[in-house]
Formats: structure tokens, sequence, C-alpha cells
């Protein structure tokens, strides 16, 4: 009885039996089958939502809502774990918090309409959802961007607060140095929004500043920002709140983080020598 199809006999003489198996292998790659399946029968899970397809759809309700942040945040966590642990830095513990309002919010932005902040007193991103739905309403064609971009960027300020930017700020605001302060503010600012591009090009999306439906709803979320009334104690920073740079300087380092996907890119040495 003959063992091998007369078709293979001459491919298993030139090849030998591993080298058809490794073909085999890419071919049935390329047909779009995991041959983990082929071997074990069980069919692979699949892979985890993203920022692109885990973006809800236009009739998602609040739940669905609420699950897109965690996606952003996941992305932009394993993002900087990676980054911290080239550098040989420990990776500090930062959580998320997503409520269906501004009531619950800690750092003594309770009420304050702020869509999304990073509290540097118990390292927590805190997302509102409520104010998420609101801004889907009136730019449905940019707000998930828009919300993405805010949770990165809040992430991009925990890695501030690690390095120590906020003391720094803190310090001189101690100081009476009102000037200094002031441009530390503005350069925290650049410094956020570079980081936050550098998470935009790892997972994958355009570079936003170039989206005019996402730049309106970011612009409308600064907007509240900037009409909230908050008053904090003279240690405590929130990025989200101080005094925002210009929008053509945004630009440009949101680019600059976007071009070069790198902490080094971001230096706030580099920000300042920019002027």
């Amino acid at each position: 009885m003959q063992l091998i199809p007369p078709a293979l006999a001459p491919h298993v003489r030139r090849f030998g039996w591993s080298g058809l198996a490794a073909v085999g292998l890419v071919v049935v790659m390329l047909a779009g089958v995991n041959p983990i399946t082929l071997i074990s029968g069980q069919v692979s899970p699949p892979p985890p939502p993203t920022s692109i397809t885990g973006v809800p759809a236009a009739s998602a309700t609040p739940a669905q809502l609420a699950a897109y942040p965690p996606v952003v945040a996941g992305e932009a966590e394993l993002m900087w774990r990676r980054m911290f642990w080239q550098t040989a830095l420990r990776w500090p513990q930062i959580s998320l918090s997503v409520m269906p309002d501004s009531s619950q919010f800690g750092c003594g932005m309770a009420g304050k309409d702020l869509t999304v902040f990073y509290c540097p007193d118990n390292r927590t991103v805190y997302v509102d959802t409520g104010a998420y739905e609101r801004l889907r309403q009136r730019f449905p064609l940019g707000a998930d961007f828009a919300l993405a971009h805010l949770v990165a960027e809040a992430y991009g300020h925990h890695v501030q607060w690690t390095l120590g930017v906020f003391t720094d700020l803190t310090a001189l605001r101690s100081r009476g140095e009102a000037d200094a302060a002031a441009e530390l503010e503005r350069q925290i600012d650049l410094q956020g929004a570079c980081y936050a591009a550098m998470w935009a090009i790892t997972a994958g999306i355009g570079e936003l500043d170039d989206n005019a439906a996402v730049m309106a709803a970011l612009d409308q979320v600064e907007a509240n920002r900037q009409r909230a009334i908050v008053s904090l104690p003279l240690g405590r920073v929130v990025a989200e709140v101080l005094a925002l740079a210009d929008d053509a300087a945004r630009r440009r380092w949101y680019s600059l983080g976007y071009a070069i996907p790198a902490p080094g890119s971001c230096k706030l040495e580099k920000i300042a020598a920019d002027g």
C-alpha cells in the first residue's frame, strides 16, 4: 500500500516531511486559519477590543459607553508599562473610575464638568459617562476619539506625577513664583498633548489634531473645564484645570509626539527650549 500520495511524493523527496509540514503551516496561516485550532481542536478566543474596534455604536447604551474608557486605559497603561520597563523605572499603580456623573469625583472635583481628569491624590483617572454621552449627542463624529484622547492624556498626567512634575509646580507656587508657575503649567499642558499623541500612534489611530470633528469635541470639553470654578489647596495639582498653552503650540507638540513616539520626544526641557 502506498502511504504517500503520488502528487506529494516529489515534494517529500525534495524537502522531507518537516519541510513539507512547514510549507503546509504557512499555507494554513495565509488562509486565515489558526494552526493551533487544527492541532487542539479548540477555537481561539477573539482578540480583545482596541480603541478602534471597541468604539461604541451610535445607539450604544450607557453600559456600553462605560465599557469604552477601560479599553483605552488598558492600551495606555500597557504602553507606559513597557516604556518604564525599558528605562528600568517602576510603574506606579493607577486606577480608573468610570461613573454616570461627576457627583462622586474625587480630588475636590465633585460636580465639576470635566469629562475626564486625573487625581494625583489617589492616582485615579475619573470618567464621567454622562458628559461623554452629551458630547456624543453634540459631536457624533468626533466624541469617541475625543474621549479616548482625554483618557490617554490623563494617563500621561500620571506619568508627570510619577516624574515629580507636579511637585515642582507646587514648589514654585509655594515660593510665590507666579510667572514661573504659569509657564510650567503651560508646559505641563503641552507635554500632556505630546504623551497623548504617543498613545494615538501606538494604538494605530491617525493624527487626531487633523480631525476637525474630534478637535471640535475637545474644544468643547476644554471650554467646560475653563468655566468650572475650582479652588484647590496649595499642594494639590489637577492638570486638567491648569493654564492652557495656545492651540498652535498644542498641535505642534501633539505632532512631535506622534512623529516620534518616545518619552524623550516630550521632555519638558525640549518644550521649554522650544519657547
